[in-house]
């Protein structure tokens, strides 16, 4: 008897909910059928790959290496799948993640135009930190994802979309009373701000400390905000400051008692790209939704920058 794929996805799922029951459940099946299959790859590999004494029941160590070979059996063969699903171009089903400080600003004007210009595109979006959009996109859950950061995988394929640079948003009495002057603002110039920060995890919470490295832990406020408008509107009440990207800017907030200033040249930026898996290249071809995404981009942060003199 052969190894079946179907054998192997019964295996993962036992491992993964260390449970006959629940595994069968999840796996769509009885289970009795779900035994008897995992009985059968034990019988065809000639060794036991569950402890079924532990609770929860776990792989044997002759199962975890099992395990560790099926799901990059089963990975391959998702891949290979949607290879064949898309390699006529952009049809179907189309899974994009994309990380919460992007995902609001530029989906809207994005998915108007992936409408538009990619009728037969079934568009499924996911919106979760960097961490976790790149490990579905490396398991096969997502096609790509949008993020903010550099990718160290050899089996990811980065591309730029466009360039996203930093503005500082504080309440226009505090800004008065510092002297800050737009387009003037020195990094140096942060150090005495309570700098208003996402919480764990966001890739812009990394990025503002990286940058405001003259601040001290006293003046970086960690409040644990898991949005740039929950920031935003605290620092136009007076609470603090933060790092707003041009493309989170609305002209409104000018309304709110709020000032949003440039700062010096040259201004820091976020570069904002599309990662797809590498070695789907040659059967997935996302240049047309990749350069929909990069319009989108430049179209709201030009619009933002046409908002400041003499940018």
């Amino acid at each position: 008897m052969k190894v079946s794929l179907r054998q192997l996805q019964y295996f993962q799922s036992l491992c993964q909910h260390g449970h006959f029951g629940r595994a069968a459940a999840a796996a769509n099946v009885s289970q009795p059928a779900l035994s008897v299959k995992i009985k059968e790859l034990e019988e065809t590999l000639g060794s036991a790959l569950i402890d079924r004494t532990a609770r929860p029941i776990s792989p044997t160590p002759f199962g975890a290496d099992i395990l560790a070979r099926s799901k990059s059996i089963l990975t391959d063969v998702h891949d290979l799948e949607n290879a064949a699903r898309l390699k006529r171009g952009l049809q179907g089903r189309f899974s994009l993640g994309v990380i919460p400080t992007v995902a609001p600003y530029l989906l809207p004007s994005a998915i108007a135009k992936i409408q538009s210009n990619l009728p037969d595109l079934d568009l499924h979006l996911r919106e979760a930190q960097t961490d976790i959009l790149l490990e579905e996109l490396q398991n096969g859950q997502l096609d790509a994802c949008v993020i903010a950061t550099d990718v160290l995988n050899d089996n990811l394929r980065q591309r730029h979309l466009f360039d996203d640079r930093f503005m500082l948003a504080i309440h226009a009495d505090q800004a008065a009373a510092m002297f800050l002057a737009d387009g003037e603002i020195a990094l140096t110039d942060m150090a005495p701000l309570k700098l208003l920060l996402l919480s764990e995890g966001h890739c812009l919470r990394d990025q503002a400390q990286s940058l405001c490295r003259y601040a001290s832990q006293e003046t970086l406020n960690q409040i644990g905000a898991s949005s740039l408008l929950t920031l935003t509107q605290l620092a136009a009440g007076g609470y603090g400051a933060t790092l707003l990207p041009e493309l989170a800017f609305d002209p409104s907030y000018r309304d709110e008692n709020l000032s949003v200033l440039r700062l010096a040249e040259p201004q820091p930026d976020r570069k904002i790209s599309l990662v797809t898996k590498r070695n789907l290249d040659r059967a997935m071809d996302v240049t047309q939704i990749a350069d929909i995404l990069a319009d989108a981009g430049r179209e709201k942060t030009e619009a933002t920058r046409a908002c400041f003199p003499n940018l």
